[in-house]
């Protein structure tokens, strides 16, 4: 019975690396980037952000059970070794928190955000910044007050806001609402822009009349966060790039209008913009001017190397790193190797049994013939 000893004994410690340490071992590998200042010191203080992007956590209409269970497994068990291992300041995530949160009654929402919240659960006093996506509430000609006001409801940020911590001004964005086309939601974020760039420029200008009763945070150019990437027509703009085939973008589907892409530079002048959607990672400069990086998919169901970013912020300077996850097929392929030795351990026991037996039927013969 020692070989089935020894089987148990490869399975058990195949599972216990896949399912508990190999996440560990492989973000090990990542370490938050630095930023240096002329003199070469390093800078004290500054904001760490983690930046993830479309979890699409399966909801009870599509997709199977089982690949619900073990691939949101998975999900949570990277980002448990994420926040332990780089501890960050704060997480932002980038939309499609649900993959059918445009499609779930109010009883299935709330579900669905206590299992988000439990997934993806933080120490406190570390903020989860959610920014709502495309599968969360619908495209823009499905938006409804009933999706938005549930979202803002459970998870703060629906439309358009203005995020401040460590004096590093984020500017959070609804990307269906960027339509510009006088629809309701598309009007309030239009307004709810106005006012943080008037907000942005008294902080920049405090002396100014009209700035007197503006919050007395100090300026800096702020960052864009959002679903959607701003306008670019393909991932042929990318600077690095890792989806399997390039694809054409369709504005206001894939990525926001030119226009509205324009308005944000003119309203907003950000420095730096982060954004999700298409799955797949992508670093370019973007229309304004300014770096764009586009975060892949958190979720193995979109992507089997999926990864996220690590971002070093101060007011005014940035340093931006991919993290690289535990990709699927790794795991796959060290359940095959478990497999395999076990093969061999019961082929070698098989074999072992078949010299004894014969063995035993030689001693029998050459006992008859004495």
């Amino acid at each position: 019975m020692r070989w089935l000893y020894a089987c148990f004994v490869i399975i058990l410690c195949a599972l216990i690396f896949c399912e508990y340490v190999a996440d560990f071992v492989v973000l090990q590998k990542c370490k938050w980037p630095e930023i240096k200042r002329k003199m070469g010191k390093y800078v004290d203080d500054p904001l760490r952000a983690m930046i993830i992007a479309d979890p699409h956590l399966l909801g009870p209409h599509r997709g199977h059970w089982l690949d619900q269970f073990y691939r949101e497994w998975h999900m949570t068990r990277a980002f448990q070794a994420a926040s332990r291992l780089f501890q960050p300041d704060v997480v932002f995530v980038l939309g499609d928190l649900f993959d059918e949160g445009d499609m779930v009654s109010d009883k299935q929402f709330k579900e669905y955000v206590w299992r988000y919240l439990q997934m993806f659960r933080l120490p406190p006093g570390i903020p989860l910044i959610s920014i709502v996506g495309n599968h969360d509430v619908g495209f823009h000609y499905k938006m409804h007050p009933f999706f938005m006001s549930r979202f803002q409801n459970d998870l703060n940020y629906s439309l358009v806001h203005l995020y401040t911590i460590k004096q590093i001004h984020f500017v959070i964005i609804n990307s269906m609402a960027m339509e510009a086309d006088g629809c309701m939601f598309c009007n309030e974020a239009e307004s709810a822009l106005k006012n943080i760039s008037r907000t942005l420029h008294c902080m920049k200008y405090p002396e100014e009349a009209e700035c007197a009763r503006t919050r007395r945070h100090p300026y800096s150019q702020p960052i864009l966060l959002q679903h959607f990437p701003t306008y670019r027509i393909s991932d042929t703009m990318c600077q690095e790039h890792d989806a399997p085939f390039i694809e054409a973008y369709r504005e206001r589907f894939h990525v926001i209008s030119k226009e509205s892409t324009d308005m944000l530079g003119e309203l907003l002048k950000p420095r730096l913009a982060f954004a999700g959607h298409s799955h797949h990672f992508c670093h370019s400069v973007n229309r304004l001017g300014i770096d764009e990086y586009t975060v892949a998919s958190f979720s193995w169901r979109n992507k089997i190397n999926p990864s996220f970013m690590l971002a070093t912020l101060t007011p005014d300077d940035y340093v931006v790193s991919k993290c690289k996850m535990l990709p699927q097929q790794f795991v796959y392929n060290s359940y095959l190797c478990a497999g395999i030795i076990c093969l061999m351990v019961i082929a070698l026991q098989l074999m072992k049994s078949l010299r004894r037996s014969r063995e035993l039927d030689t001693d029998q013969n050459h006992s008859k013939h004495n």
